[in-house]
Formats: structure tokens, sequence, C-alpha cells
């Protein structure tokens, strides 16, 4: 099912925004690592003329990271899908996830995407095989960010991963089946907010509504 760019599912005219910003002040600014910053805004209410702040969070002045779907096709026609165990500091737990990262200077998403995978994952993608399919965004409320999601299209014969040097940010790379990434988000072990949206556009892009089970396979 191909997505229609053009024009918006749902016909919808918003009126004028409800805010007014006022002011935007840089209050914080990490030195060095993911360029953190949050920004304070001030803005008036319209309806009301009520004075309200808002504080939002960026990294990398809010650059274009990238996620990537990886998908390997089998003999069958069947599909598995590369997923890996991450420990993450804000919540202090592992969480199996896509592979993802930050942009770096002057580059662009899709070389943030095989750059990306090639470090946490060792697999060498093309650009050939690496397809933009949307952009998102992971928190529209608190966080200024931009991510591209990927779709990378490995043959099998590529993804032999034996022994191949990866940087410490994923562990327990496993290849499961569609299937198994149903079962894994209906028990709950699969919690990561950006991986859970990855794989409901995946099955948007590539699966009919008539198919509830969004069966991996390769797409038309």
């Amino acid at each position: 099912m191909k997505a229609n760019t053009e024009l918006p599912i749902l016909a919808v005219e918003d009126d004028i925004s409800p805010l007014e910003i006022q002011s935007e002040s840089e209050v914080f600014h990490e030195q060095g690592g993911a360029d953190f910053t949050v920004t304070e805004s001030i803005a008036i209410v319209r309806e009301t003329g009520k004075r309200v702040q808002f504080h939002t969070a960026s990294v990398r002045q809010g650059k274009t990271g990238a996620v990537c779907i990886v998908e390997q096709s089998r003999d069958d026609n069947a599909s598995v899908f590369l997923i890996a165990r991450h420990w993450r500091i804000a919540t202090k737990q592992w969480a199996w996830e896509f592979p993802r990262g930050m942009a770096g200077n002057n580059e662009t998403p899709l070389a943030t995407a095989i750059r990306e995978l090639a470090e946490e994952t060792g697999l060498c993608s093309k650009s050939v095989q690496t397809m933009i399919l949307q952009h998102m965004h992971a928190d529209t409320g608190v966080l200024r960010d931009d991510i591209a999601v990927f779709r990378v299209l490995l043959p099998s014969e590529q993804c032999d991963d034996s022994g191949t040097k990866t940087d410490w940010e994923l562990t327990n790379l496993r290849w499961v089946s569609a299937d198994t990434i149903w079962r894994m988000i209906e028990s709950g072990e699969i919690t990561d907010g950006i991986t859970l949206a990855i794989w409901s556009i995946y099955c948007a892009r590539f699966h009919t509504v008539t198919e509830p089970n969004c069966r991996g396979g390769r797409a038309d």
C-alpha cells in the first residue's frame, strides 16, 4: 500500500495557533556529547491573554537523525527483522530497539542511517538498499527533533555479521519474524516508543489494513 503524500487522509482546516510566542531563550546547553539543549519559550494564550511558559529539548540542534528497520529476505519469501538490546540511562533498563542514531556533522539522513547501522551492528548497507519511508517526531510535546525512518533491505548473504566489531551501544542482536515482533509488543517486551512507532509505519506502508497480523514479506 503506497502512501499518498499529496493530500491528507482527513480533510481539516486548522485555526490560527492558540499560542502567540513572545520570546525564546536557551537555558541549558551541554558542552560536547549529544549537544543537548533546553529552550524556554514564553507565550500568550490568544483567547485569555494568559502568559504561559514551556521548556523543550533538542540534541544536535535538531538535526535530522535516523532509525533503521533492517529487513532480510529469505528463500521462502518471508522476512526477518533486526532488533537489539540497548541499556538506556533514562529508564535504567534494557530495551529491544531498532538501530538508530543522531546526525553527524554535515551529514545527510541517508549517510547517518548507513553509518549508524555499521557502527551499531557491523552491517554495511548501500544507498540503493536504504529507502526513506517518512519523517517522524518522537514527542511533539517536549522534543524538537526530526527522525528519518529508513527501511534497509538486505539479502541473506549480506547478513552474516559474526565476528564483526561494533560499538558498545547495542547487544544481543537478533533476527526475528514479524509474528515474533507482534508477540513481543503484545506481551510488553518491546516498550521503546520509537521502535513501536517505526513498526507501525512499516506495517502501514507495506501491508494492507485487511492484514491485521502484518506478516513479514517482500513488498511489491
